[in-house]
């Protein structure tokens, strides 16, 4: 490899974006989760392998603008185009550098987090073994390593229809081309096997994953012939090489076995602290795992594997938990449903838990915490005529536990710069404003990808930088949209209008504290 030839992502520029799994706020929370004492997300150091143009990092170096992001990559054309965004939003504490892994060494510098989404897979050993003596190198005595990968065993099924898929556009050089006979030839396998078999509903599956991808990132990811997937040990077993341990899974909720059966559920809990690895080895193979989002410490960190309902009182919470019942009411007895947007739902039958759940939906997409959380629900439980007990914050202790757990809340170290009311002159993030005046993927300040297909609200972002009050921007947007050739014009633009918008952007995690 060489960092003056041109690569594959020179050719076809890779649709970044940021991952939300990779935000050092997430990191630092799996991190003190488990004993170690990280680096705060608002003051750190971040290095990124193969950072493309820089989708990732953009939106953390303008949310924190006291922590500094380095990101490098072996795409030239991938770097000039961050480095265009990145001086357009004006970024002082972001680096993009044109660079190749095999030329890092320790003296680039030592970072609190060091991030390679989607790399692992997709390059030669040698690099492989080289990522792996940078995150060594590079990382700080408490940093947090950050790697994903394609892995087995649900990446089986992924290989078996790039098999198909590659050796049908073996002599196809132009990338269109090639996106498009696999996408064809894929369908065709799809409609031809039988509807009865376990291949049939194998290469079905298959198809609907791939229908869902861009075609860049299928170009990239599935018909690139030099990807690989690993089994989880093996990842890890290359790490402890380089003096590197298994911290975790940057996702909690994927360790949880409560909605499995008993016997399940008991060979599980028997896995001792030693075998914290093993255990979500065998957890992959009972659920058949296809993608991995591995977090690496140095093998000298000390690490507490308890976590249960005492640890959550150092954290903050942030929840959409709504009732599932339309005639819920807090005072009701027995068990009450809530439901977040997606997934599962969550049951309790405990009033100041009850109350928690309510308040914390109030204050999204803020987190809040602990002592905070149960000091508002005794409130509200108090103003019902039921005052709580110490016993009553231990059960509540337990709930939010079991809901951040079973993934119903997220969980945080610190809370995330956001705002969760409407200031006078509310101001969208820079990142989401700019990327809304280019027709791109919005990233909110929760670091997640927006949809945002309608017109009238892409031009209203634009608007909302800071300066403008809700008279202003009514007035505002009203122009705006006349002037559009895109947006709707039956209906007048009203102050009512433009206040629900901004309600909608608050929920959205679209502005600023």
């Amino acid at each position: 490899m060489s960092s003056e030839s041109e690569t594959p992502y020179d050719v076809v520029m890779y649709p970044g974006r940021a991952y939300p799994e990779a935000h050092p706020d997430r990191l630092s929370t799996m991190a003190a989760l488990y004993g170690m004492q990280p680096a705060l997300a608002a003051r750190c150091r971040v290095f990124e392998l193969g950072c493309g143009f820089g989708g990732h990092l953009i939106p953390m170096a303008y949310q924190y603008p006291e922590s500094q992001f380095v990101g490098i990559d072996l795409s030239s054309r991938s770097i000039a185009h961050g480095k265009g965004i990145v001086a357009e939003l004006g970024l002082k504490n972001l680096e993009l550098r044109h660079a190749n892994v095999m030329d890092l060494s320790s003296a680039d510098g030592e970072f609190d987090y060091i991030l390679a989404h989607g790399v692992y897979a997709w390059v030669p050993d040698p690099v492989r073994d080289k990522m792996m003596s940078v995150f060594k190198d590079n990382l700080a005595p408490q940093g947090v390593v950050y790697v994903s990968y394609n892995c087995h065993p649900g990446s089986h099924l992924r290989n078996m229809v790039r098999d198909m898929m590659n050796f049908h556009v073996r002599n196809t050089k132009e990338p269109e081309l090639r996106v498009k006979q696999a996408r064809a030839i894929l369908n065709f396998f799809a409609d031809a096997v039988a509807t009865d078999t376990v291949h049939g509903s194998a290469v079905r599956g298959e198809r609907n994953r791939v229908r869902a991808m861009a075609d860049e990132v299928l170009f990239h990811d599935d018909l690139d012939l030099g990807s690989r997937a690993f089994l989880l040990h093996e990842v890890v077993g290359a790490a402890q090489k380089k003096g590197l341990q298994y911290l975790c899974d940057s996702t909690l909720h994927r360790r949880e076995i409560i909605y499995y059966p008993d016997k399940v559920k008991m060979i599980f809990e028997n896995f001792t602290d030693e075998e914290f690895m093993e255990r979500d080895q065998y957890h992959d193979f009972v659920d058949g795992h296809g993608f991995r989002r591995t977090l690496l410490c140095h093998e000298d960190v000390k690490l507490d594997r308890k976590v249960d309902a005492a640890t959550m009182v150092r954290f903050h919470f942030a929840s959409q938990l709504a009732p599932v019942s339309k005639t819920f009411e807090l005072t009701m007895p027995g068990a009450a449903d809530f439901k977040p947007a997606t997934g599962n739902t969550l049951t309790t039958d405990h009033l100041l838990s009850k109350a928690a759940i309510l308040y914390l939906a109030d204050q999204w997409p803020g987190a809040v915490a602990f002592p905070q959380i149960l000091q508002e629900a005794s409130k509200i439980v108090s103003a019902a005529g039921a005052p709580p007990s110490e016993y009553d914050a231990i059960a509540l202790a337990g709930t939010l536990h079991r809901a951040v757990t079973c993934g119903h809340m997220d969980l945080h170290l610190t809370p995330p710069p956001l705002a969760t009311t409407i200031s006078e002159r509310p101001k969208a993030s820079a990142v989401a404003r700019w990327q809304a005046a280019h027709d791109s993927p919005l990233t909110n300040l929760r670091l997640r990808t927006i949809a945002l297909d309608d017109e009238v609200g892409r031009l209203f972002l634009m608007l909302v930088d800071g300066t403008r009050t809700i008279d202003q921007l009514t007035v505002d947007l009203a122009d705006r949209v006349q002037k559009s050739e895109k947006a709707p014009k039956d209906r007048p633009i009203t102050r009512a209008d433009v206040e629900h918008q901004l309600r909608q952007l608050l929920r959205l995690g679209m502005i600023e504290s």
